[in-house]
Order: structure tokens, then C-alpha cells, then sequence
């Protein structure tokens, strides 16, 4: 071969070399770049007057969702509040209060106590039995005696009255005190009472006489209890009463047993007189 004939193939292969060359860079070029946006092209075909629209699928963007509002918070309606209502002025005439005087028993604690002898008080009682007589449980009653408790258990506050007679008999009695108290006033008397029996149990109460007679016969009585030691200490009070012309009360309590057990005594103190003076 002649040198000029390798000289054209040199050339001739270079230049094929560059070629192929050009079309792989080429073809990497469109491989990494983005594809390019799908335009509709008309075309006009030779042999028609009328043009063919070529339609090309583009893919529909995705929406970017819009963010969600939240809810408005629910205003609280504000309560209004109610007026209070306009005071209308009291036009009447204020009634006077009448304040209570304090008027003392004597020996109403019964600190001071003797033998068959209560200071400041007197009794009476029913006595229809002598030994040797005829004995009744129900209607026979013995002279009842009058003495300080022995029994801390039984006494009320401190010094306390204690009423027995002998076993096997009953006893009835009322004790009773006459003070002066004025006209129109109105009283109402109180004391402490309690009681033991063996078997049965005591009749207690507590009574005024409005017209200070000097004994407990006319005397007004409040409720009748029957006690014994499982009721505790209980409360006498009279009626409330108005005390009348003579300007005196008696006040009273009373005591029997409802049957003539071994043993049956009445306890009694605190002596209490509630006086609302009358008005001016």
C-alpha cells in the first residue's frame, strides 16, 4: 500500500472515531437533563389542506394541599347579673325586747342538805302506812326521807337531793318553794331529775302555782316522765304561766314510785326559775 493510501485511512478512522465520540456524549447529555416540556404541534401532511393536531399526554401537576383553618374558639356568653332588689325601709314600729330579770331560788343547787331537812323548801307527802297495819303495794306509802346522794353516780351537779323510803314501800311527795314575783310576769320553773330503781321506775315532775299558795294542791304540772337509771339526767319544766294578782308563785316538783321495789330513790337539783317581767 502506498503512503498515501494510509495516510486517507489514518484520517478517514479519526474522523469516525470523533464522530461516535460526539453522538455518546450527545446521548449522555440528554440522559441527565430534564425532559423537555410536551408542546402540541400542528403538522400540515402534503397531500390535505386541513392540519392534524397530534395530542401528547403531559402529566397533571399534584396540588399542594391548602393548610387547614381551625375553628374559632366559641365565645362564653358573660352572665349579666341581676340587681340586686331595691330595700324597702321598714316603716313599723320595732317591738321592745324585754329583757328577763334573773330571780334566785334559795338553796337551788341544794348545797346546803340535812336530814329529812331541805333549807329553803318545803314538803309535803302522803303517809297512810304504820307498821303493824295492813300493807297495800299500791296504795300503802311510807314517810319518804329527804338526804344528800351518797352515790357519785347519782349525783347531778355536786351537792344533789336524794328522796328514799324503807324497802318494800312507796313513797309520794312534793316539794315546794313561795317566792315573790311581780304581777303579769310570766314564769315557767325547771330542775334536774334522776332516779334509780331495782325493778320498775320513778313518776317525776314539775309544776308552778300562779297564785303562791303554799302548798303544790293548785299547782300547774308540766309533762309526767317515768325514769329510772338508764335514762340519765332529764330536764322538768312547769307550763309557762302568768303570775297573778297576789305577786307570788310556789313552784314544785313531785316524785313517786310506780311500784314498791327493794330499792327506789329520786334525785333532784338545779333549780331553775325563768322569769319574762312584764312591760313598763
Amino acid at each position: 500500500m502506498k503512503r498515501k493510501h494510509k495516510l486517507i485511512l489514518i484520517i478517514f478512522g479519526a474522523v469516525n472515531l470523533l464522530f461516535f465520540c460526539g453522538l455518546g456524549g450527545a446521548a449522555w447529555w440528554l440522559t441527565r437533563s430534564p425532559t423537555p416540556a410536551v408542546t402540541l404541534i400542528a403538522m400540515q401532511p402534503l397531500s390535505s389542506a386541513t392540519p392534524t393536531l397530534i395530542f401528547q399526554w403531559t402529566a397533571t401537576p399534584t396540588l399542594t394541599p391548602l393548610p387547614e383553618i381551625e375553628g374559632r374558639p366559641t365565645r362564653t356568653p358573660t352572665p349579666t347579673r341581676t340587681p340586686f332588689p331595691t330595700r324597702i325601709p321598714n316603716t313599723a314600729t320595732p317591738t321592745p325586747t324585754v329583757v328577763s330579770e334573773p330571780i334566785l331560788l334559795q338553796n337551788a343547787n341544794f348545797d346546803v342538805l340535812m336530814l329529812n331537812n331541805i333549807p329553803g323548801w318545803e314538803w309535803d307527802a302522803t303517809i297512810n302506812y304504820i307498821p303493824g297495819r295492813e300493807y297495800d303495794p299500791v296504795t300503802s306509802y311510807a314517810e319518804p326521807m329527804f338526804m344528800p346522794a351518797d352515790d357519785p353516780m347519782r349525783r347531778i351537779q355536786g351537792s344533789t337531793l336524794k328522796i328514799e323510803t324503807v324497802r318494800w314501800l312507796k313513797f309520794q311527795t312534793w316539794i315546794h318553794q313561795t317566792i315573790t314575783v311581780p304581777t303579769g310576769s310570766l314564769v315557767t320553773f325547771q330542775i334536774k331529775a334522776g332516779a334509780f330503781s331495782s325493778i320498775d321506775s320513778i313518776m317525776v315532775k314539775a309544776g308552778v302555782d300562779p297564785n303562791g299558795n303554799g302548798n303544790c294542791e293548785r299547782a300547774r304540772w308540766g309533762e309526767e316522765l317515768s325514769i329510772n337509771q338508764d335514762s340519765g339526767v332529764v330536764t322538768l319544766s312547769s307550763p309557762r304561766l302568768t303570775v297573778g294578782a297576789e305577786g307570788r308563785i310556789t313552784v314544785c316538783f313531785f316524785a313517786e314510785p310506780r311500784y314498791p321495789d327493794v330499792n327506789n330513790a329520786a334525785f333532784f337539783d338545779v333549780a331553775e326559775l325563768k322569769v319574762i317581767l312584764p312591760p313598763p
